[in-house]
C-alpha cells in the first residue's frame, strides 16, 4: 500500500531514479534506530492524519554498550513495552508493559545514552513521555511529572538525542516544528528550549550524527531534508540549502540513518519505495543517487546498517510487502540491486533495529503485535545471501496482534 498522503513522483524525480549509483565508500555501523510512519487507519498500519498531520517518520539513533535492554511502542495500545536482551542468543525477554499516553499515539522512542531514562512521542496527545529505566530488567517508572508538552496541535512524531544525552529532538508533523529540549542528565527530565524549528511541511524522520554536531530532518510533505547544526543550549540552526531526496521535487522523504563517519546519510522515500543516498561535508548536504533504479509499492520504512565479515550491509523494513530488504555496500558503490528476505515471518514490518554486535536485526510487526529477530551470523548473511529468521516474540502480555508495535530502541 501506498502512503495517504497522495504526493507521487514527479517525471523528473522518475529519470532521477535512473541515475547511476553514486559510489561510496564502505561504512562500518553500530546499530541504527529507526521508527515509523503511522497514520491512523486504527490498525497501526501507516495510520492517517488526526486533522491535518501527515505520515511520520522513524529515527535513527546509534545504540552503545551491549544493547542488553529494549523497548517498543504498542502504537494501537497506547503503551511501552520493555524487555531484557540477551546478546549472545539475542533472544529477547519481555518483562512488562506501561501506559505512555493516548491510544493510538505512541509513536518515536529514544533511550538516554546512559540507558537510565527513556522517552516516548504519542501523537495523539501532544505529549513527549519520560521514564526511569530499571538496569536490571528495563521496567520502566514514569518520572514526575511524567510528561511534558511538545505543543498542542503539534502531533510529536519522532525523537532523535545527542549522544552526550544533553539534548533531545522531537518532530512535529502537525505544526511543521522541530522542538529541541535539553536533557537533566541526573533526573531525566526535559526543558524545552525556547527556539524551535518552524516553517516546514510536514517533519518526520530525524537522526542526530555520533559526534554530536549536526541534526537531519526529513520533510515529507515537502519532499527536502534539511541539515542543522547544533547550539550551545540545544537549538537548532539550518545549515545551506535542503536537498530534494529524489533528486527533484516530488519525494516522500521518511526515514534517516546516518554512518558513524557522518558522510553520508540515507533516507527511505515511501512513496517512490527506494532509498536515497545523500552525502554530507561538513553538515551541508549533496544529493547522490537512488537505489533500486526504479520505484517500487514496497513503502521502505524502518532502516539499519551491519557491519558483517561478509560486508556492510543497509536493511530496510517494507511495511506494504511485509517484507525485509538487504543491499550490500561494495567497494566502491551498492549492490545493483537490493535482496528480499524474511516474506513469511513479518507483518507490516514498521521499526527496524541492529544490535551494537552487527549480530542480529529486529522489527516491529504493526499487523502482528511481534517482533521478528533475524541473525547477522555469516552463516546466514554472507553475501549475498539474507539473515536467518530467528523468531518472534510478543510486544504485550496477554498476546495482543492489535497493539500496533511501531517504534523500537535499544539501551544499556
Amino acid at each position: 500500500m501506498r502512503t495517504q498522503q497522495g504526493m507521487r513522483t514527479s517525471r523528473s524525480g522518475r529519470n532521477t531514479l535512473k541515475n547511476i549509483i553514486r559510489l561510496i565508500p564502505a561504512i562500518v555501523i553500530m546499530a541504527a534506530v529507526l521508527n515509523t510512519v503511522s497514520c491512523g487507519n486504527n490498525n497501526g498500519l501507516l495510520p492517517q492524519d488526526n486533522g491535518g498531520g501527515g505520515s511520520n517518520s522513524p529515527t535513527a539513533t546509534p545504540t552503545g554498550g551491549s544493547g542488553a535492554l529494549a523497548f517498543v511502542t504498542n502504537f494501537n495500545d497506547g503503551k511501552v513495552s520493555s524487555f531484557t536482551r540477551n546478546p549472545n542468543s539475542g533472544v529477547l525477554k519481555r518483562t512488562g508493559q506501561v501506559t505512555a499516553g493516548a491510544k493510538k499515539g505512541p509513536k518515536g522512542v529514544v533511550a538516554a545514552p546512559s540507558g537510565s531514562f527513556l522517552y516516548v512521542a504519542n501523537n495523539s496527545d501532544d505529549n513527549i513521555y519520560e521514564f526511569s529505566v530499571n538496569q536490571t530488567n528495563g521496567a520502566l517508572t514514569p518520572l514526575s511529572p511524567a510528561s511534558i508538552s511538545n505543543g498542542a496541535g503539534s502531533g510529536p512524531d519522532e525523537i532523535a538525542i545527542n549522544p552526550a544525552g544533553t539534548f533531545l529532538w522531537v518532530t512535529g508533523a502537525k505544526k511543521g516544528t522541530v522542538t529541541p529540549y535539553s536533557v537533566n542528565s541526573s533526573t531525566g527530565q526535559l526543558t524545552q528550549v525556547t527556539t524551535k524549528v518552524t516553517g516546514l511541511v510536514k517533519p518526520f524522520g530525524i537522526a542526530a550524527d555520533t559526534s554530536g554536531s549536526f541534526v537531519y530532518v526529513a520533510d515529507n510533505g515537502a519532499g527536502l531534508v534539511y541539515s542543522y547544526s547544533i547550539g550551545a543550549s540545544g537549538a537548532l540552526t539550518q545549515i545551506g540549502s535542503p536537498v530534494f531526496d529524489l533528486g527533484s521535487a516530488g519525494g516522500t522523504p521518511g526515514f534517516i540513518a546516518i554512518d558513524p563517519a557522518g558522510t553520508f546519510i540515507y533516507v527511505t522515500d515511501l512513496n517512490a519505495g527506494v532509498l536515497s543516498v545523500i552525502q554530507t561535508t561538513a553538515g551541508a548536504l549533496l544529493f547522490g543517487s537512488i537505489v533500486p533504479s526504479t520505484t517500487t509499492g514496497n513503502v521502505p520504512i524502518g532502516i539499519g546498517y551491519a557491519a558483517l565479515s561478509s560486508g556492510n550491509f543497509i536493511f530496510t523494513a517494507n511495511q506494504a510487502s511485509s517484507s525485509l530488504w538487504s543491499f550490500l555496500i561494495t567497494v566502491p558503490g551498492f549492490a545493483s540491486s537490493p535482496v528480499a528476505f524474511g516474506t513469511g515471518n513479518l507483518s507490516a514490518p514498521t521499526g527496524l533495529v541492529v544490535d551494537p554486535q552487527n549480530a542480529f536485526l529486529y522489527t516491529t510487526n504493526q499487523n502482528a503485535g511481534t517482533v521478528s529477530q533475524f541473525s547477522l551470523s555469516p552463516t546466514c548473511s554472507a553475501a549475498p545471501g539474507p539473515p536467518c529468521f530467528v523468531g518472534n516474540v510478543a510486544t504485550e502480555n496477554p498476546a495482543n496482534a492489535n497493539s500496533g508495535p511501531f517504534g523500537m530502541a535499544l539501551a544499556q
